[in-house]
């Protein structure tokens, strides 16, 4: 018969069990460390990234109210709130910065003090330096450094000059601003709200002297290489995309005041085929306020227009203006409108036009030694030649589009 052997009392295997529970214990008290610890680690770096977040926001929006002094400190009382929040204040550890953001290239680039009222982008580092750790110290690692980014943009307004789908200025062209209502444009006096505005991207290959903003297309860029010139405002992309405006000429084909509509001055019919508008040389139409619609309009060798009134024009076609002559003879931009969906909208040679001009879907093209007193949006703007633009910051045109929203990109 065999005989059962009892090795449970084993001292060899008794001092196994306590080695390997030993072992195991030692394992649990790391597996909790590093599930503690993590998990605080990760909590610590939402709340850092929740700070950069909210401090680069509120930067932003100082930013884009135009208060570029008090943007970092905007930021830093902001930091310091969610800090206090979260049961510490260091401001010595974080770090503001104001410059400027490339929505093409991803990338932030900081600016001296001295430039910041051009800069519309807050860069934050939040960081938590020495935050206490638990299990991990079983490891000796006591403390840890948490520090997370983030940037966000607050583009200001664009007004004057939009080009919704591209902007391309060869020629050397000169833009500025002034406010009809406090007088007519005086060069000494002009101020620098003569923004060029895109939703695509802008070439700038010419002689330029911009007095404003150059602001291209979200997602889009501005391109400088092919010229050479001065901006006095940002250059930069907008924080959104923008769209065409509705252009609706149904009311206008049947409520107007085309009957009102006398010959030229010259004793001719305004009229060189249906509706369509044609003045020759040196020839000149007065109309009376009021609201006219029309397929066409064409401008030759210094033919003119005189409005009396707050006048508005419907095209349902092209416009083509060239010579010497003046649009809007009384020279108050305000007094002329024109909303064209036309595909086309030209103003060469010397002339002088004053007013608001919305063909959303036209190649618009702008060029020779012609000024221009107002406001435009068309689908693409070309400026050419010798041109000026001079934005009337009164007209409602020009607040067409709105600001767009502050927005963290990083």
């Amino acid at each position: 018969m065999k005989r059962m052997v009892n090795l449970g009392s084993s001292p060899r295997r008794r001092g196994v069990v306590v080695v390997l529970t030993a072992i195991s214990i030692f394992t649990l008290l790391i597996c909790a460390s590093l599930a503690i610890d993590v998990g605080y680690i990760c909590a610590l770096t939402v709340e850092q990234q929740n700070t950069a977040d909210a401090g680069s926001l509120s930067g932003a929006i100082v930013l884009q109210e135009g208060d570029s002094m008090s943007a970092r400190e905007r930021a830093l009382d902001i930091i310091a709130r969610n800090q206090k929040a979260q049961g510490f204040l260091s401001l010595r550890d974080q770090i503001v910065e104001i410059g400027m953001w490339d929505s093409v290239l991803q990338r932030f680039t900081p600016l001296d003090p001295m430039d910041w009222g051009s800069a519309f982008a807050v860069r934050v580092r939040a960081a938590r330096n020495d935050a206490p750790l638990f299990f991990a110290r079983l490891m000796g690692h006591h403390t840890t450094d948490v520090w997370r980014e983030a940037v966000a943009v607050g583009s200001r307004s664009c007004e004057g000059i939009w080009g919704l789908n591209g902007v391309r200025v060869p020629g050397n062209v000169v833009t500025d601003s002034y406010i009809s209502p406090d007088g007519p444009y005086d060069a000494i006096t002009a101020r620098e709200n003569g923004d060029v505005c895109s939703g695509r991207d802008i070439r700038v290959m010419g002689s330029y002297d911009i007095n404003g903003n150059v602001m291209a297309g979200f997602g889009y860029s501005v391109d400088e290489r092919g010229g050479a010139g001065n901006t006095t405002g940002l250059t930069t992309s907008t924080t959104s995309g923008v769209e065409a405006p509705p252009v609706d000429l149904e009311d206008a084909k049947y409520n107007n005041d085309n009957g009102t509509i006398g010959l030229t001055d010259d004793g001719n019919s305004p009229f060189s085929s249906g509706l369509n508008l044609g003045i020759g040389s040196h020839d000149n139409l007065t109309l009376a306020p009021g609201t006219y619609f029309f397929e066409s309009m064409t401008f030759r060798a210094a033919a003119s227009l005189t409005v009396t009134g707050p006048t508005t024009i419907y095209l349902t076609g092209d416009m083509d203006i060239t010579g010497e002559g003046t649009i809007n003879t009384p020279k108050n931009p305000a007094d002329l409108t024109i909303i064209s969906a036309g595909s086309a909208v030209v103003m060469t040679g010397s002339v002088e036009f004053y007013g608001s001009i919305l063909a959303p879907f036209a190649d618009v093209r702008l060029g020779g030694t012609s000024d221009y007193y107002g406001a435009i949006v068309g689908g693409t703007v070309t400026m050419f030649g010798d041109f000026q633009f001079h934005v009337d910051e009164s007209l409602p045109l020009t607040k067409l589009f709105d600001p767009p929203p502050v927005m963290l990109v990083k």
